[in-house]
């Protein structure tokens, strides 16, 4: 009988978990559909390292970048099976859990002021953590992705208006979506992964991605690049399988909060100054780059916020939450 590729890496890695538990080793398998180059990937291979370090081997990572175990969608429902400990996805992905987790992609929602301060970014982590734990994931923290762009094949994107009927690959699930139909476009949800063969064979006009994601995913065929001042930060949160996490001796969980906290404290900052380059490097090979202009912006973040108003009288108890952190700690 034949096994498919994929369904026998997985039955390898379920034997390969259950080997190294009797040998007295945790195994912690990451996986994520962005490339092995693209962040978070090195950040991901630099918290393997150092887990495995500091526990002197009693945690072995091994990580399957680009989609290779599983894209982001399948490796969260996968938390629990035992095929995958520990997902490090766009935080977006994470309303597919819970619809409450919607308001972490509201546009003009979180900012770095908000994730760069300890006090709100942990309150912020357990408010998130609580709403899916019941089903098994913990989140232990966030991740910058980016500030994101508009990356147009070849619509030079000056005004809002500009964005109309264009077919946008977009992040953030529900509340993403209705935000991009409030301004006449039309918005499409596909992995980091698919957005280049979709923008060479017309299925998308552009897409709502990072700088890596332009330079390492969409590359020179895309053109043009617009940013709105604080529309839309996008973060990678860390979630894990709750059960196999409190699983572990105490010992270990300490050390992978702190490695991890010890990575996003500087990978804010290190990701700030990336994304400078990255941009830099495309309109140096004839990329163009604007900033949305204040009236533009404010004109988008009006129609953003009204698109965004039915979450926020849905779940108003989730927008009170947030609104309490930020009066107690910034």
């Amino acid at each position: 009988m034949k096994i498919a590729p994929k369904r026998f890496a997985r039955w390898s890695l379920t034997l390969a978990a259950a080997w190294m538990t009797h040998a007295g080793a945790a195994e912690m398998i990451i996986t994520s559909e962005v490339p092995i180059t693209t962040n978070p990937s090195t950040y991901i291979e630099q918290f393997i390292a150092e887990v495995g370090k500091r526990t002197n081997g009693a945690i072995q990572g091994k990580y399957f970048p680009a989609s290779q175990l599983y894209n982001d969608r399948d490796a969260l429902a996968a938390l629990g099976t035992g095929g995958v400990h520990m997902v490090w996805p766009v935080s977006s992905r994470l309303e597919l859990m819970d619809p409450r987790l919607g308001a972490i992609s509201l546009p003009f929602m979180l900012g770095t002021r908000e994730m760069t301060n300890r006090c709100f970014a942990d309150g912020f982590t357990r408010q998130v953590s609580g709403y899916i734990e019941p089903r098994g994931v913990k989140v232990l923290g966030f991740l910058r992705t980016a500030e994101l762009l508009f990356i147009m094949k070849s619509r030079d994107v000056q005004r809002v208006d500009d964005l109309k009927g264009q077919k946008v690959r977009v992040v953030g699930g529900k509340v993403m979506l209705d935000a991009m139909q409030s301004i006449h476009a039309s918005p499409v949800s596909m992995a980091a992964s698919e957005m280049s063969a979709a923008l060479a064979q017309g299925a998308i006009d552009g897409a709502m991605t990072s700088p890596a994601g332009w330079v390492d995913v969409l590359g020179s065929t895309a053109k043009f690049a617009m940013l709105a001042p604080g529309m839309a930060l996008a973060t990678s949160a860390v979630a894990v399988d709750k059960a196999w996490f409190d699983g572990l001796p105490e010992a270990q969980r300490k050390v992978i909060q702190a490695v991890l906290d010890e990575i996003i404290a500087r990978q804010w900052k290190e990701t700030v100054v990336k994304d400078e380059q990255l941009v830099k490097q495309m309109v140096d090979q004839g990329g163009t780059y604007r900033v949305l202009p204040a009236a533009e912006t404010d004109r988008l973040k009006e129609r953003f916020l009204a698109a965004g108003q039915g979450f926020r009288d849905k779940h108003p108890e989730v927008i009170k939450q947030v609104e309490d952190l930020r009066k107690t700690c910034l």
